[in-house]
C-alpha cells in the first residue's frame, strides 16, 4: 500500500529568514530541514567570500545539488575540476569526495537529499552573532561530520585564479 509522504502543511521563510551559522567563512542560511520536507532534502543559502574553501569533503548518506546564484567557483569533484558561475546548476553525488574555491564573493543554493545533513552546518560550524567569522575549527567540522555522515578527506583548494 502507498503512502503520501508529501508534506501537509504550508511552509514559508520571508527573505533574508533562516538560521544561521559560519562554516568556516562561509555564511550558511538554513531555509528548510528535513522536519519541513518530511525527510525528502534540506536547504540551504551559502555565502562565500572571494579566496573561501571548505576541505575536501565526502557526504556518505546525501547527495547534494548546488545552483550558483552569483559569483564563480572553482570546483572539484571526483576527477572533475572546472570553473563555474552564475545560472550553473551542479550534483554532487553521494560517496564522491568534492571541494570548492571561491574565485570572487559566491552566494549558492544548496539541497541536499534526503534530507539532514543541514544540521551539520550547525554543529560543524558556529551560530551566526557577528558579521566576521570566527576562526576556522577543522577539529569541529571533522567531529561533528561523524554524527552527519561527513568525511573530511583532504585539505582546502588552494590559490585564486
Amino acid at each position: 500500500m502507498a503512502t503520501d509522504t508529501t508534506p501537509d502543511r504550508f511552509l514559508l521563510h520571508e527573505t533574508g529568514a533562516g538560521a544561521q551559522a559560519w562554516m568556516g567563512r562561509n555564511l550558511i542560511t538554513i531555509k528548510a530541514v528535513t522536519d519541513d520536507t518530511d525527510g525528502h532534502y534540506g536547504l540551504i543559502v551559502s555565502e562565500a567570500p572571494r579566496g573561501s574553501a571548505p576541505p575536501m569533503h565526502i557526504h556518505h548518506r546525501t547527495d547534494e545539488a548546488i545552483w550558483i546564484i552569483e559569483g564563480r567557483l572553482r570546483l572539484v569533484c571526483g576527477e572533475s575540476d572546472v570553473v563555474i558561475g552564475a545560472g550553473a546548476f551542479t550534483l554532487l553525488p553521494r560517496g564522491v569526495p568534492h571541494t570548492f574555491l571561491a574565485l570572487e564573493d559566491t552566494k549558492m543554493l544548496g539541497i541536499m537529499s534526503p534530507g539532514g545533513t543541514e544540521g551539520y552546518y550547525f554543529e560543524g560550524g558556529v551560530p551566526k552573532t557577528s558579521d566576521t567569522p570566527p576562526p576556522v575549527d577543522v577539529a569541529r567540522m571533522v567531529e561533528a561530520g561523524s554524527r552527519f555522515d561527513v568525511e573530511v578527506t583532504g585539505e582546502p583548494l588552494a590559490g585564486e585564479e
